[in-house]
């Protein structure tokens, strides 16, 4: 319940990703995928299965890197879900970042943030960094207000060109390309057969299920004053991403027994 529309945006943005030779350079060299809000649930799903295909020999040189904040860093890091985790305000001055011009990288925005996204943007814009080859707009956990007027939202038809990784030495910064989930799984269903979707579907979130265990902890509130008070104590003090929240308003007692479903 708490990961199911969150993880198979991941999933099928990194089928997307994979099905089109977005994890390949021109010259077979070494890639990072730099995903923002590493500690969202999208974020480090995404991050999970990219793991899975670099620990099959898939995508040897292929690294899994996360920017967070401050205060999430720990918990991004304790996942083990990427080679390496950096906060907003300083990501610029780490070593990973620095002096490897051979380097390409591939930006999954998860925040959404138009500040943080003109930090990256500035920062790979200088020829003695790596290059930024793809450009990929996913989420939007830390909109700004200012945010509006930034192009980098302007959400448009994904034609899932395979020949938009931009290998090009000119191009510092590729056009956004926005994922919709909906519009990948349209043309997938007419790549693969219905059936074969719903397989592979089981075999990820079979194996979600088995590895997702220690991620976050669940915490279940029943009853609508409960559920009430619980909203009030969120929205005043927020909540840490080692939390997930299961709201029911049905009484506790009540949830435990079967229901009779009428048509």
């Amino acid at each position: 319940m708490l990961y199911r529309p969150l993880f198979w945006t991941s999933y099928w943005c990194e089928d997307w990703l994979h099905s089109t030779g977005s994890y390949k350079t021109s010259d077979s060299g070494k890639l990072s995928i730099l995903i923002s809000s590493a500690s969202s649930k999208t974020a480090f799903s995404l991050a999970y299965l990219v793991q899975k295909r670099i620990r099959a020999g898939e995508l040897p040189n292929v690294t899994v890197v996360g920017l967070t904040s401050k205060r999430n860093i720990g918990f991004t890091q304790r996942l083990g879900l990427y080679d390496g985790v950096y906060e907003y305000d300083t990501f610029v001055k780490a070593p990973a970042f620095q002096a490897d011009r051979s380097r390409r990288w591939l930006y999954v925005d998860v925040a959404g943030n138009a500040d943080l996204n003109e930090r990256v943007k500035t920062h790979f814009a200088s020829p003695s960094v790596g290059r930024i080859i793809k450009n990929v707009s996913l989420g939007a956990t830390n909109l700004a207000p200012s945010s509006s007027a930034n192009d980098d939202m302007n959400w448009s038809h994904n034609a899932f060109n395979a020949s938009a990784v931009v290998d090009d030495p000119s191009i510092r910064w590729p056009t956004v390309e926005h994922f919709f989930m909906p519009e990948w799984l349209n043309v997938r269903k007419h790549q693969l057969a219905i059936h074969e979707i719903f397989r592979r579907q089981a075999v990820a979130w079979n194996d979600l299920m088995r590895d997702c265990r220690a991620w976050v902890q669940l915490e279940r509130v029943y009853g609508a004053e409960k559920v009430k008070d619980d909203y009030i104590r969120i929205a005043k003090g927020g909540l840490g991403p080692d939390k997930g929240l299961i709201w029911s308003l049905w009484d506790a007692e009540l949830s435990s027994k079967p229901f009779t479903s009428r048509l």
